[in-house]
């Protein structure tokens, strides 16, 4: 026991060290040029090619292979992953996962996504299909849980967006007695549309679905505001068949221009539904802020009409793309805040989790074979239920929320420019996740 003290404590005492190294370091680096991002991300406006009027004109694709391992509660978690990225979109083509936990019921699982981003018509990006899925094998059972979905967007002008999409899935959700898991089985498809009228964005959608061998239709809209400097706010609503799923959706930010402003830009997302309640926010800021039009209207949409998909999505959808997030990679300071509080058990328990993240990227700073490092610092509240006892009447188990607050921190850096290094640690907790990537450009 002593030696495993000691590790931690020396494990504890080098990444400390290698904070403080960084943050010195900082004061010789030099100063952010906003070029080298514009070169990376060019301006619509420098475009002419009708097939590149959504995204911009194209840039080298950015292939990252992922190998990483987690260590949480005395539970290793081994993955590996590859994915593309350009300045339209990210491929995740292949995640396999041994040992962790399923989307929604947190229970083991092992785990194979994959799918891709695909402009089939000539490379035009007015034309977009994403196809894309996940096998679980639960383990310690012969059950599996299979997810697919399939979307194509079309932009036919500047001003108007069509798309339609379908999603499946067929799995196992807990059970209780001597039935562990029951089975489950969802689907949905939908068809939305928006156009830009000005400062104004109407959006529209329509669905349809089957959740458990009961129909499941829903519509709704919302509008987009865009408001001077930058700032834009929006707001939605979604009725369902079944009333539970009435989902509400408020946003509001500021995007940074294609040329920043060293200004700061921001978003916060807040959905509700009766047994769900999700927020989103970040704050970003420095020249290195990409956080541009594209990203922020996408990213809204994208929520805004996820409302209607299934409540179980592939990692291709919610964008849980590598073991350790990257997005810090777009901003010199970035500040994130994720709430999330699910019903379960007919109501009678809470699961979800409240996170605050903070990151500083040092992107212009080199030493040796080392660049770009990153801090991260993060504080997290979690909500889980534990079993206190069962109940011999209705032989069910009884189950009580239980808290749970702790800090961790994050740090990384480049290798020869190709190699990228990441470690989370948990200290009051005692785990860690390490992760190497190797970039291709």
């Amino acid at each position: 026991m002593s030696k495993y003290l000691s590790r931690q404590t020396k494990i504890l005492s080098i990444n400390l060290l290698l904070l403080i190294v960084l943050l010195t370091a900082e004061s010789f680096a030099q100063e952010q040029k906003t070029d080298t991002v514009l070169s990376q991300y060019p301006s619509h406006h420098l475009n002419n090619d009708e097939r590149y009027s959504v995204f911009g004109p194209p840039i080298n694709d950015q292939w990252k292979f992922q190998a990483s391992f987690m260590n949480s509660d005395h539970e290793n978690v081994s993955a590996f992953n590859f994915y593309s990225r350009n300045q339209r979109d990210k491929t995740l083509f292949l995640a396999l996962i041994n040992n962790g936990l399923e989307n929604t019921n947190q229970y083991r699982v092992r785990q194979v996504s994959g799918g891709a981003v695909l402009f089939p018509f000539n490379n035009d990006d007015r034309y977009q299909l994403e196809v894309g899925g996940t096998i679980d094998d639960i383990l310690d059972t012969s059950f599996y849980n299979t997810t697919l979905f399939s979307r194509f967007t079309y932009r036919p002008t500047s001003e108007l967006w069509l798309r339609v999409g379908y999603e499946y899935f067929d799995g196992y959700e807990l059970g209780h007695g001597k039935n562990p898991y029951t089975n489950s089985t969802l689907n949905s498809y939908y068809f939305a549309a928006k156009y830009k009228l000005g400062f104004f964005t109407p959006i529209g959608v329509v669905a349809g679905g089957m959740v458990n061998d009961q129909v499941n239709n829903q519509y709704g809209g919302g509008a987009f505001l865009n408001g001077p400097w930058n700032f834009y706010a929006f707001g939605g609503f979604i009725k369902s068949t079944q009333e539970a799923e009435d989902v509400r959706t408020l946003a509001i930010g500021r995007w940074t221009p294609f040329r920043p402003d060293r200004l700061p830009s921001a978003f916060f997302v807040w959905k509700h539904k009766s047994d769900y309640d999700f927020q989103l926010g970040g704050l970003f800021f420095g020249n290195r802020n990409l956080f541009i039009q594209p990203a922020a209207v996408g990213m809204i949409t994208g929520m805004f009409i996820s409302s209607v998909t299934l409540r179980v999505n592939s990692q291709l959808r919610q964008r849980k793309l590598l073991a350790i997030s990257e997005d810090y990679e777009n901003f010199d300071h970035s500040f994130f805040y994720v709430h999330l509080n699910q019903k379960i058990n007919n109501d009678a328990n809470n699961v979800g989790f409240t996170a605050f993240q903070f990151y500083k990227l040092f992107a212009n700073l080199e030493f040796s074979i080392f660049s770009e490092p990153v801090i991260g610092l993060f504080y997290t509240e979690e909500v889980n239920p534990v079993v206190t006892g069962f109940n011999p009447r209705t032989f069910q188990p009884i189950m009580q929320d239980e808290k749970e607050k702790y800090f961790s921190y994050q740090i990384g850096f480049k290798i020869v420019k190709n190699f990228l290094f990441e470690a989370i640690h948990y200290p009051s907790k005692d785990d860690f996740t390490v992760a190497l990537s190797y970039l291709i450009r």
